[in-house]
């Protein structure tokens, strides 16, 4: 899951960023005009974290777009994650930060509280938001503002399965834990049901099964933790019973969990769109759906989007005009689409989402039923607490070291110490 680790580190990046600004403007926009002074050339510096494959995408959308826009010049700069925020908060405090930011949303969590970025929908304008999927943008809010455009929707985790050994997909979890356990019986597979045990991003989907939630206001300024519930012990009692009756492993972490699911040996796991080509290149017929109901009640995973910023530096008349263009232009619906090539993720341009390469390709139309039961991961830098109290405490319950009806209390007092920590 390629959010966790960023998530992690976020409260170190903070405390270097926090009272900062971005850039320097030196003209107030009127930021809803596209309207870019062709006697003035503007030059956009534009940084990503992407992968290789997204970033030749996005490398010829620039080359269309300068074409189209021959004053405007778009400089493309790749920095993986941490080195990302670290530049971005380091280059903001002179002139030579960045214009446009495309990174995960869980940087929200610093570029807000730092100053560093501004409401992206003051430059868009209120029409070009209504292109863009609803819940999608709900992930590029901070606070209950919307400071990202989100390009994609997805780094959800969902079940996929072997058709060989599933010929029928399961229409509940309970279906699921009988059809797993049943085949381990008759010697087809080790175990039914395979996931990382070690990360909680992979079973607190469970959680909102039976309607629990980690903090009390996820667009508060200070939310609070919310783990001491009847809700998270029947979490834990439900992972405690999977573990013990061996339909998931003992232990397994996510490349166990893989070499599992890749060698046959598993008939379902948990994991998300990321796998879906390992999966094919080891000669797995595979299907994905949802992940089941468990006593009529759906998991709630969590997903988290990806998506642009815009420095709060960027303020002059022609440099907002000729932002507000490009984004519109990166975000059109045949620019996403070319992007889905590259991210096997949901677009979030609605048009592009009709489309027939999105409707018809399975493992991109198959998300949308889990992207539509799932929820958008909190941004708020309270979250790094949060992951950091269940973490152990899970491990602890499937060990036999603490009972199912003792998690909340601890995994609420680990979070609440771990956001005094933050000094937060």
């Amino acid at each position: 899951m390629k959010t966790i680790k960023t998530i992690m580190t976020i409260a170190m990046i903070s405390t270097l960023v926090v009272g900062t600004m971005a850039g320097c403007g030196t003209k107030s926009a009127s930021k809803s005009s596209t309207a870019v002074d062709s006697s003035k050339p503007v030059n956009i510096a534009f940084w990503d974290q992407d992968d290789a494959n997204a970033q030749k995408v996005l490398d010829s959308l620039i080359k269309d777009f300068h074409t189209a826009n021959p004053t405007i010049t778009v400089k493309r700069t790749h920095y993986e994650t941490e080195d990302l925020r670290k530049n971005f908060s380091t280059a903001s405090l002179g002139t030579t930060g960045p214009d446009i930011v495309l990174s995960p949303n869980d940087n929200l969590g610093v570029f807000v509280p730092g100053s560093l970025v501004q409401p992206i929908d003051n430059i868009v304008g209120a029409d070009f938001m209504k292109t863009l999927d609803p819940k999608s943008l709900e992930g590029g809010k901070f606070t209950g503002k919307q400071y990202m455009i989100p390009d994609r929707n997805g780094n959800e985790v969902l079940v996929s399965y072997n058709k060989k050994l599933v010929p029928t997909p399961p229409k509940t979890f309970e279906e699921l834990e009988a059809m797993g356990l049943q085949l381990k019986k008759d010697g087809k597979v080790d175990y039914g049901l395979v996931f990382n045990e070690v990360e909680p991003f992979f079973s607190i989907g469970f959680l909102g099964a039976y309607g629990g939630k980690v903090f009390d206001n996820v667009n508060a300024t200070s939310p609070k933790p919310t783990l001491n519930t009847p809700a998270v012990t029947q979490w834990m009692t439900f992972m405690k019973k999977i573990h013990s009756e061996g339909l998931i492993p003992k232990e397994a972490d996510a490349t166990v969990a893989d070499n599992l699911f890749k060698g046959g040996k598993a008939a379902f796991i948990i994991n998300g769109p990321w796998g879906f080509a390992d999966y094919k290149k080891a000669g797995i017929d595979l299907g994905i759906m949802a992940i089941p109901t468990i006593k009529g009640k759906s998991p709630l995973p969590m997903t988290a989007v990806k998506g642009y910023t815009v420095s709060a530096g960027v303020k002059d008349a022609n440099k907002v005009a000729a932002v507000k263009k490009f984004l519109m232009f990166v975000n059109s619906k045949d620019a996403q689409l070319k992007m889905v090539d590259a991210h096997q993720q949901y677009p979030t341009n609605i048009e592009a989402m009709k489309d027939a390469k999105i409707t018809g390709n399975p493992l991109i139309a198959g998300q949308k039923d889990q992207l539509s039961k799932s929820v958008p991961m909190p941004v708020a830098t309270q979250m790094r607490a949060i992951w950091d109290a269940m973490k152990p405490v899970q491990q602890d319950v499937l060990s036999g070291k603490t009972k199912p009806e003792d998690a909340g209390a601890i995994m609420q007092k680990k979070a609440e110490e771990g956001i005094k920590a933050l000094g937060l």
